[in-house]
């Protein structure tokens, strides 16, 4: 993937974790599509145009968890 996106991070404030998540997102990409002459796909560069996170949930809590994000330093 190209461009320059950087990860955000979470954290749950009811159990703790904070590796374990479920995003839900919208992203709108430019990718470049190569083909061979076979007609077999290989995407070879993306590039994120613009990302809406949807909801964010805990892989432990699940719904009933509290996620926040986190900043850095």
């Amino acid at each position: 993937m190209t461009g320059s996106t950087t990860a955000t991070r979470y954290r749950c404030t009811t159990c703790g974790n904070l590796t374990r998540f479920d995003v839900t997102a919208t992203r709108r990409t430019r990718s470049f599509h190569h083909y061979t002459v076979g007609g077999e796909l290989t995407v070879e560069s993306s590039e994120v145009l613009a990302e809406d996170v949807e909801s964010v949930e805990c892989g432990w809590c699940g719904p009933s968890g509290a996620v926040e994000t986190l900043t850095e330093g």
